[in-house]
């Protein structure tokens, strides 16, 4: 991958962005480490009147429209908000999901670094000689950004077993995010339910592409696994590109519903989707983000 995975137009509007805790973060050295700032990364808690000097990017706007009055957003942060981001880099993940995936890993981790955040990258399957990078720092954000071009997609998926080593050092605290398409052959949630029982704040990106699920009807092809190399020579009937469409489409609903049920934010990255439009939902839905 060689053109960036965000232009300037969309870095600028990232800003306007923060990371959204959805519970209170306990501090490294007990007790609970709280501030208010206008602006951070955090959960909304209030407003306060502009003063000169605010940057203007912190000014509620809709508020401003309704009562004509320049408010600027109080968050309620942690002293130190850990945003953890896994990015699938499984075989399967090759080509438009893997850019998807890479996008919106950077964008996440732009918001959080730009807010004072600090960002820990972990790759599936992981990366032996850096299984966690961390980043830190308005200025890490192109160095972030690099770093998620890098690595090639390879190798088979296998949540559980991978993600083991990457929470043995990984920060104990936080939001953690799972990007990738979950074609997992032990289970899609595997590696989902191993963040849950840490106790992060995890929520699931499920990458798709509608194009996975579609078979040529009336053709003979041979269908080949990405991940092991396995073949088999099919004829496409109407039928079976039917039932290969519904199987797709049930994958995502048991792990959307698997989701919900474990209190796991699920939002669908369809390649080909605008990032805004999954941003913008995420926001809607109080999904790590706040606008």
């Amino acid at each position: 991958m060689s053109e960036p995975l965000l232009d300037t137009t969309e870095l600028r509007r990232l800003d306007r962005l923060a990371i959204l805790a959805r519970r209170a973060v306990r501090g490294e050295e007990g007790g609970e480490r709280r501030r208010r700032r206008a602006g951070a990364g955090g959960t909304f808690e209030d407003h306060r009147a502009y003063v000169p000097g605010d940057d203007l990017r912190y000014v509620d706007w809709n508020a401003y429209a309704r009562h004509g009055e320049l408010v600027v957003k109080r968050f309620q942060s942690e002293e130190d908000v850990r945003l953890l981001l896994v990015v699938d880099r499984s075989a399967s993940m090759a080509g438009a999901k893997s850019r998807e995936a890479r996008r919106i890993a950077a964008a996440l981790g732009h918001v959080a670094l730009r807010r004072g955040d600090s960002v820990s990258l972990a790759w599936l399957p992981r990366v032996p000689e850096r299984p966690v990078e961390r980043f830190r720092g308005e200025g890490a954000t192109d160095a972030l950004r690099a770093r998620l071009l890098e690595p090639r997609d390879e190798g088979a998926t296998a949540h559980a077993k991978d993600i083991r080593p990457v929470l043995a050092v990984a920060p104990r605290r936080g939001p953690a995010v799972l990007v990738s398409d979950f074609f997992d052959p032990a289970g899609a949630v595997t590696g989902l339910a191993r963040l849950v029982a840490r106790g992060y704040e995890t929520t699931a990106l499920h990458v798709l592409d509608p194009a996975d699920a579609v078979m040529p009807v009336g053709e003979a092809v041979r269908c080949v696994d990405r991940e092991t190399g396995e073949e088999l020579d099919v004829d496409v009937t109407a039928a079976l590109a039917d039932a290969v469409a519904k199987s797709w489409k049930r994958r995502a609903d048991r792990l959307r519903a698997w989701c919900a049920s474990h209190g796991v934010g699920w939002h669908r990255v369809d390649v080909g989707r605008p990032l805004w439009d999954v941003l913008r939902e995420m926001v809607r839905a109080r999904t790590l983000l706040a606008a």
